[in-house]
């Protein structure tokens, strides 16, 4: 009988040193959440594909852009609706996962790709037209509460003015305040 139990205790104690815990969720979420940021108010689709990418599609309303070479202008007060698409790669999900860190509406840190198209919504000037811009960057994106998040990001852009040519090199920089649907 004392063999039984000590051969029961030996065999659970080596299935419980050999035991692995499962890797953590780490697979993306998709949702739907409304904006207020630097670069005006909007609604973004965020659609998780798989542990590490997802893509943000993005409808809005913020200022216009004067662009010339060498030249970029915001203008708060020439309002213009802009489309964006920006895929994200996450880089640290796991890793965030396994320090006990929350990964909620895809908090982690990420490395994007932005492309933006802004229309003014007014008569076009020879200050605010039509343009394109471009970045890369590196951004964070932290879940408040259960239906909030912040996301920032910086990073090099460069804007073209659709109907002259122009363009220029900017530094790219967002931060905006989304609530999650």
């Amino acid at each position: 009988m004392i063999k039984i139990i000590l051969v029961l205790i030996v065999s659970g104690l080596l299935h419980t040193a050999n035991a692995q815990t499962p890797p953590p969720k780490t697979k993306l979420s998709s949702f739907i959440k409304s904006d207020l940021g630097l670069q005006g108010i909007g609604f973004t689709y965020e659609h998780g594909m798989g542990k590490h990418f997802s893509t943000d599609g993005s409808l809005g309303v913020g200022g216009g852009y004067n662009i010339a070479e060498g030249f970029i202008e915001y203008q708060f007060l020439k309002p213009a609706l802009h489309f964006s698409v920006n895929p994200k790669f996450y880089y640290n999900l796991e890793k965030r996962i396994n320090k006990g860190k929350s990964a909620k509406y895809n908090s982690g840190n990420y490395f994007g790709a932005r492309l933006k198209y802004n229309l003014p919504l007014y008569n076009r000037t020879d200050i605010i037209r039509t343009s394109i811009l471009t970045n890369i960057h590196w951004g964070i994106q932290r879940a408040i509460g259960h239906h909030w998040t912040l996301n920032s990001l910086f990073g090099i852009g460069y804007a073209s003015d659709i109907e002259y040519g122009f363009g220029t090199v900017f530094p790219a920089i967002d931060f905006k305040c989304s609530y999650i649907f």
